[in-house]
Protein backbone atom coordinates (compact mmCIF):
# COMPACT_ATOMS: atom_id res chain seq x y z
CA UNK A 1 0.00 0.00 0.00
CA UNK A 2 1.49 3.20 -1.18
CA UNK A 3 1.28 6.49 1.45
CA UNK A 4 0.10 9.59 -0.21
CA UNK A 5 2.04 11.84 -1.51
CA UNK A 6 3.12 14.91 0.05
CA UNK A 7 1.76 17.95 -0.93
CA UNK A 8 3.76 20.72 -3.06
CA UNK A 9 5.30 23.03 -0.88
CA UNK A 10 3.56 26.54 -0.98
CA UNK A 11 5.50 29.43 -3.00
CA UNK A 12 6.82 31.88 -0.96
CA UNK A 13 5.13 34.95 0.30
CA UNK A 14 6.25 37.78 -1.94
CA UNK A 15 8.45 39.70 0.75
CA UNK A 16 6.86 43.53 1.05
CA UNK A 17 10.39 44.93 0.08
CA UNK A 18 9.17 43.71 -3.25
CA UNK A 19 5.27 44.78 -3.18
CA UNK A 20 6.89 47.73 -2.25
CA UNK A 21 9.35 48.24 -5.45
CA UNK A 22 6.31 47.09 -7.67
CA UNK A 23 4.21 49.88 -6.20
CA UNK A 24 6.60 52.86 -6.59
CA UNK A 25 7.05 51.52 -10.12
CA UNK A 26 3.94 51.72 -10.85
CA UNK A 27 3.32 55.05 -9.39
CA UNK A 28 6.42 56.26 -11.08
CA UNK A 29 5.19 55.02 -14.32
CA UNK A 30 1.17 56.80 -13.89
CA UNK A 31 3.16 60.13 -13.34
CA UNK A 32 5.38 59.94 -16.32
CA UNK A 33 2.80 59.06 -18.62
CA UNK A 34 0.48 62.63 -17.15
CA UNK A 35 3.78 64.15 -17.46
CA UNK A 36 3.98 63.12 -21.45
CA UNK A 37 -0.09 63.67 -22.05
CA UNK A 38 0.70 67.31 -20.19
CA UNK A 39 3.16 67.43 -22.73
CA UNK A 40 1.29 66.94 -25.31
CA UNK A 41 -1.92 68.66 -24.42
CA UNK A 42 -0.38 72.08 -23.80
CA UNK A 43 3.09 72.31 -25.33
CA UNK A 44 2.31 70.44 -28.67
CA UNK A 45 -1.62 70.80 -29.33
CA UNK A 46 -2.29 74.01 -27.26
CA UNK A 47 -5.47 73.03 -25.69
CA UNK A 48 -5.04 75.87 -23.36
CA UNK A 49 -5.01 78.27 -25.39
CA UNK A 50 -9.16 77.22 -26.49
CA UNK A 51 -10.21 78.08 -22.88
CA UNK A 52 -8.39 82.13 -22.97
CA UNK A 53 -9.65 84.87 -24.92
CA UNK A 54 -7.28 87.07 -26.70
CA UNK A 55 -8.93 90.67 -27.07
CA UNK A 56 -7.89 93.46 -29.30
CA UNK A 57 -9.13 96.71 -29.93
CA UNK A 58 -6.84 98.45 -32.76
CA UNK A 59 -7.41 101.94 -34.52
CA UNK A 60 -8.08 101.93 -37.95
CA UNK A 61 -4.69 101.48 -39.89
CA UNK A 62 -2.17 104.33 -40.92
CA UNK A 63 -0.88 104.75 -44.51
CA UNK A 64 2.21 106.43 -45.08
CA UNK A 65 0.76 108.46 -47.71
CA UNK A 66 -1.37 110.41 -44.42
CA UNK A 67 -4.59 109.18 -46.16
CA UNK A 68 -7.86 108.57 -43.80
CA UNK A 69 -11.07 107.08 -44.73
CA UNK A 70 -12.67 109.58 -45.77
CA UNK A 71 -15.37 110.79 -48.88
CA UNK A 72 -13.95 112.04 -51.90
CA UNK A 73 -12.99 116.09 -51.57
CA UNK A 74 -15.88 118.09 -52.71
CA UNK A 75 -15.96 121.16 -54.78
CA UNK A 76 -15.76 124.72 -53.63
CA UNK A 77 -18.17 127.27 -55.20
CA UNK A 78 -16.69 130.77 -55.68
CA UNK A 79 -18.92 133.79 -54.71
CA UNK A 80 -21.45 135.20 -57.02
CA UNK A 81 -21.16 138.88 -58.57
CA UNK A 82 -22.74 141.52 -56.37
CA UNK A 83 -26.17 142.97 -56.93
CA UNK A 84 -24.93 145.85 -58.44
CA UNK A 85 -22.82 144.15 -60.23
CA UNK A 86 -25.83 141.92 -61.37
CA UNK A 87 -27.60 144.83 -62.44
CA UNK A 88 -25.66 145.57 -65.34
CA UNK A 89 -24.56 141.89 -66.53
CA UNK A 90 -25.44 138.65 -66.34
CA UNK A 91 -24.10 137.26 -63.14
CA UNK A 92 -21.60 134.62 -63.53
CA UNK A 93 -20.71 131.62 -60.98
CA UNK A 94 -17.44 129.44 -61.05
CA UNK A 95 -16.27 126.94 -59.55
CA UNK A 96 -13.30 125.78 -57.99
CA UNK A 97 -11.47 122.05 -57.12
CA UNK A 98 -9.40 121.30 -54.11
CA UNK A 99 -6.69 119.53 -54.83
CA UNK A 100 -6.41 116.34 -55.19
CA UNK A 101 -5.69 114.35 -51.29
CA UNK A 102 -4.98 110.60 -50.95
CA UNK A 103 -8.23 109.01 -49.65
CA UNK A 104 -8.70 105.72 -48.47
CA UNK A 105 -11.35 103.55 -50.15
CA UNK A 106 -12.87 100.11 -49.18
CA UNK A 107 -11.80 97.92 -52.00
CA UNK A 108 -13.64 94.87 -51.21
CA UNK A 109 -15.42 93.13 -47.70
CA UNK A 110 -16.58 90.07 -46.54
CA UNK A 111 -18.23 88.51 -43.57
CA UNK A 112 -16.68 85.71 -41.32
CA UNK A 113 -18.08 82.28 -40.91
CA UNK A 114 -17.47 79.45 -39.38
CA UNK A 115 -15.10 76.67 -40.82
CA UNK A 116 -13.54 74.19 -38.19
CA UNK A 117 -14.61 76.42 -35.64
CA UNK A 118 -17.05 78.94 -35.09
CA UNK A 119 -16.44 82.74 -36.49
CA UNK A 120 -18.43 86.05 -37.10
CA UNK A 121 -17.33 89.77 -37.88
CA UNK A 122 -16.73 91.78 -40.93
CA UNK A 123 -13.45 92.20 -42.44
CA UNK A 124 -12.82 95.07 -45.14
CA UNK A 125 -9.29 95.86 -47.63
CA UNK A 126 -8.63 99.00 -47.15
CA UNK A 127 -6.40 101.14 -49.69
CA UNK A 128 -5.42 104.34 -50.79
CA UNK A 129 -3.43 103.30 -54.00
CA UNK A 130 -0.59 102.30 -53.05
CA UNK A 131 -1.13 100.58 -49.65
CA UNK A 132 -3.23 98.09 -48.71
CA UNK A 133 -4.69 96.88 -45.17
CA UNK A 134 -6.99 93.82 -44.32
CA UNK A 135 -8.79 95.09 -41.35
CA UNK A 136 -10.76 92.62 -39.08
CA UNK A 137 -13.57 94.78 -37.74
CA UNK A 138 -14.54 95.00 -33.96
CA UNK A 139 -17.43 92.69 -34.40
CA UNK A 140 -14.83 90.00 -35.09
CA UNK A 141 -14.78 86.66 -33.04
CA UNK A 142 -13.90 83.12 -33.20
CA UNK A 143 -12.28 80.73 -31.15
CA UNK A 144 -8.40 80.85 -29.91
CA UNK A 145 -5.57 78.38 -30.02
CA UNK A 146 -2.49 77.59 -31.28
CA UNK A 147 0.08 79.20 -33.79
CA UNK A 148 -2.90 81.07 -35.87
CA UNK A 149 -2.12 83.05 -38.48
CA UNK A 150 -4.29 85.72 -40.88
CA UNK A 151 -4.04 84.86 -44.50
CA UNK A 152 -5.45 85.87 -47.66
CA UNK A 153 -6.51 83.55 -51.02
CA UNK A 154 -5.45 84.98 -54.45
CA UNK A 155 -6.07 82.41 -57.03
CA UNK A 156 -5.80 79.60 -54.39
CA UNK A 157 -2.64 80.49 -53.37
CA UNK A 158 -2.25 81.22 -49.28
CA UNK A 159 -0.48 84.25 -48.46
CA UNK A 160 0.53 84.91 -44.93
CA UNK A 161 -0.22 88.27 -43.27
CA UNK A 162 1.23 87.52 -39.82
CA UNK A 163 0.25 85.94 -36.44
CA UNK A 164 -3.39 86.63 -34.96
CA UNK A 165 -3.28 89.85 -32.87
CA UNK A 166 -5.96 88.21 -31.03
CA UNK A 167 -8.98 85.82 -31.55
CA UNK A 168 -12.07 89.20 -30.74
CA UNK A 169 -11.89 92.48 -31.89
CA UNK A 170 -10.57 94.78 -34.17
CA UNK A 171 -7.08 94.41 -35.61
CA UNK A 172 -5.06 95.18 -39.28
CA UNK A 173 -2.84 93.69 -40.98
CA UNK A 174 -1.21 94.53 -44.42
CA UNK A 175 -1.31 93.21 -47.63
CA UNK A 176 1.87 92.37 -49.40
CA UNK A 177 2.86 95.28 -52.14
CA UNK A 178 2.73 92.97 -55.39
CA UNK A 179 -1.07 91.74 -54.74
CA UNK A 180 -3.46 93.40 -56.09
CA UNK A 181 -6.77 94.03 -53.36
CA UNK A 182 -8.97 93.63 -56.57
CA UNK A 183 -7.75 89.74 -56.53
CA UNK A 184 -8.28 88.74 -53.40
CA UNK A 185 -10.85 85.82 -52.73
CA UNK A 186 -10.64 84.96 -49.31
CA UNK A 187 -9.89 85.94 -45.86
CA UNK A 188 -9.02 83.32 -42.96
CA UNK A 189 -8.07 82.41 -39.50
CA UNK A 190 -5.66 79.47 -40.01
CA UNK A 191 -3.65 77.19 -37.54
CA UNK A 192 -0.74 76.24 -39.26
CA UNK A 193 0.87 73.71 -36.79
CA UNK A 194 -2.78 71.24 -37.83
CA UNK A 195 -3.78 72.54 -41.00
CA UNK A 196 -7.07 73.88 -40.39
CA UNK A 197 -9.05 76.68 -40.84
CA UNK A 198 -10.89 78.40 -37.67
CA UNK A 199 -13.02 80.73 -39.84
CA UNK A 200 -12.93 82.64 -42.99
CA UNK A 201 -14.61 85.40 -45.00
CA UNK A 202 -15.60 85.33 -48.83
CA UNK A 203 -14.48 88.78 -50.41
CA UNK A 204 -16.63 91.02 -52.34
CA UNK A 205 -15.74 94.32 -54.27
CA UNK A 206 -17.75 97.57 -53.24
Amino acid sequence: MTSPSAPDPAPAPESIADRSRRRWWLIGGGVAAVAVAAFLAFAVFGVHTLFVDDEVDEAGPEFASGAELTTPPSTTEAPATTAAEAEGEEATTTTTTSPPEPTVTVAGTGSFTGVDHPGEGTVNLLTDGAQTFVRFEDDFATDNGPDLYAVAYVGGERIELGQLKGNIGAQNYELPGEVDPATVEVVAVWCKRFDATFTEAAITGT
